[in-house]
C-alpha cells in the first residue's frame, strides 16, 4: 500500500511541475470594454470594473483611454461613483452598477440600440487584437429616478495570448 502511495505522489508532483513549467511560459491575454455618454443634465463613463457620474461639461477624454483606467472615481473625480456587479459579463444587454459608498444606490442600462462604427482587427507579436467601437442607446434607470435614455459610444477591446505563436519582429 505503501509503494502505491509513494507513486501516486510521485505521479502528482510531476504534474505540478509539468503544469508550472507550462505556465511560467504563458502569456495573459486582455480584455477590457467601457462607454462614455451624456444626457441633458449626466455625464456616464464605465469600464468593466465601475461606473461614474461625472459633469455633464466635464470632458473625460477618449474611449480608447477611459477603458484601461483602473480606478475611473479618482481619475476623473467623480460626483458618484458605482461598481459593476458583473465585470466579467462584457457589453450585454442589460448591465447593472452598485454604490460604493451606499449599496442602496443602484443604475441599470438596458440597451436599446447598438451600431458598430469601427472595428479592427490585427495580429500583435503573435496575439490577436481586436478592437471595436459601437454607438449605443442604453436606457438608463438611477435610483428611482425617471428612466431616460442616453447615447454612449462603446468599445471593446481583446488582445488573446500568443497561444505558442511565436512573436516575429518586422525589421
Amino acid at each position: 500500500m505503501r509503494a502505491a502511495m509513494k507513486q501516486q505522489i510521485a505521479a502528482v508532483v510531476a504534474a505540478a511541475l509539468i503544469a508550472l513549467s507550462f505556465a511560467s511560459k504563458a502569456h495573459a491575454g486582455r480584455w477590457e470594454w467601457g462607454c462614455v455618454g451624456k444626457s441633458a443634465d449626466t455625464r456616464i463613463v464605465f469600464n468593466r470594473r465601475q461606473l461614474v457620474v461625472v459633469p455633464p461639461q466635464k470632458q473625460p477624454g477618449k474611449i480608447q483611454d477611459l477603458i484601461f483606467i483602473e480606478e475611473l472615481a479618482k481619475d476623473l473625480k467623480a460626483d458618484a461613483h458605482y461598481d459593476a456587479d458583473d465585470e466579467n459579463g462584457g457589453l450585454v444587454e442589460k448591465m447593472a452598477f452598485t454604490g460604493s459608498e451606499d449599496q442602496k444606490q443602484k443604475i441599470a442600462l438596458m440597451e436599446k440600440s447598438s451600431k458598430t462604427i469601427f472595428n479592427h482587427t490585427a495580429m500583435v507579436c503573435g496575439r490577436d487584437e481586436d478592437k471595436t467601437i459601437t454607438r449605443k442607446v442604453y436606457r438608463l434607470e438611477r435610483n428611482g429616478e425617471a428612466a431616460r435614455d442616453i447615447t454612449m459610444q462603446c468599445m471593446e477591446y481583446m488582445l488573446t495570448t500568443r497561444g505558442g505563436r511565436p512573436c516575429i519582429s518586422r525589421p
